[in-house]
C-alpha cells in the first residue's frame, strides 16, 4: 500500500511534462520519510502506534504530511498536487481502517498472565523409628503364691475359678479330702 503511494511521490516529483514545475526533492524525500515513519509504525503492530500516525501526540505523520502537502509550490501541475492529495486521503482511510481492527483485535484479546510457576517445598523425609519395647519378665509365681496341690479332683483347698469353659460360671467347690470327714 505505502510502496504505491511512495512510487507516486517520486514520479510526481521527477516532473516531466510541460505543464508544471516538479515538486521540490527536499518535499519529495520529506514526503517519503513520512510513508516510512507511518510503515514502522504500523509495523509496530499495536493499536496505539497506529492511532499516532493519525493523532499522536508528537508530530503524527497525517499533520506533517498535510503541512508538506501544502507547502507545494503554486507552479507545480495541480494534477499532481491532487493526486498527491487524493493518495494521502486514501492512505489516512486505510490506516485509520487498520486502527479500528488493531483496537478491536486488542479488546476481544483477554489479557495475557505470566502463568506463575510454582515449585512445591522442599520436604525432609522424617524417619520413624519403631519405639524401644523391653520385653516384660516373666517371673514364676512363688510358692507361698502356688495353690496347694490336691489329688487331682479339683478338691485342692483353692476353689477352681469356673466350668472349664471360660465363661467363670462354675462354683469350684469341691470337697477336700479333709472336709467331709
Amino acid at each position: 500500500m505505502l510502496l504505491v503511494l511512495a512510487c507516486g511521490v517520486a514520479v510526481a516529483g521527477c516532473g516531466g511534462d510541460d505543464e508544471g514545475a516538479p515538486i521540490p526533492t527536499a518535499t519529495a524525500t520529506a514526503l517519503n520519510a513520512e510513508l516510512d515513519g507511518v510503515q514502522a509504525r504500523l509495523d509496530q503492530g499495536s493499536a496505539g502506534a497506529c492511532r499516532d500516525v493519525l493523532e499522536g501526540p508528537r508530530e503524527p505523520n497525517k499533520e506533517r504530511a498535510q503541512e508538506l502537502i501544502d507547502s507545494i509550490p503554486d507552479d507545480v501541475d495541480s494534477d499532481v498536487r491532487s493526486a498527491l492529495q487524493e493518495s494521502f486521503d486514501r492512505l489516512w482511510e486505510l490506516v485509520e481502517q487498520d486502527c479500528d481492527d488493531k483496537a478491536q483485535e486488542e479488546s476481544q484479546q483477554p489479557e495475557e498472565t505470566t502463568p506463575t510457576e510454582t515449585t512445591p517445598p522442599e520436604t525432609t523425609p522424617t524417619e520413624t523409628t519403631p519405639p524401644e519395647t523391653t520385653p516384660t519378665e516373666t517371673t514364676p509365681p512363688s510358692e507361698e503364691e502356688l495353690p496347694p496341690e490336691g489329688d487331682g479332683d479339683n478338691g485342692g483347698g483353692v476353689p477352681g475359678n469356673g466350668n472349664g469353659n471360660g465363661n467363670g460360671l462354675g462354683n469350684g467347690g469341691g470337697v477336700s479330702p479333709g472336709d467331709g470327714e
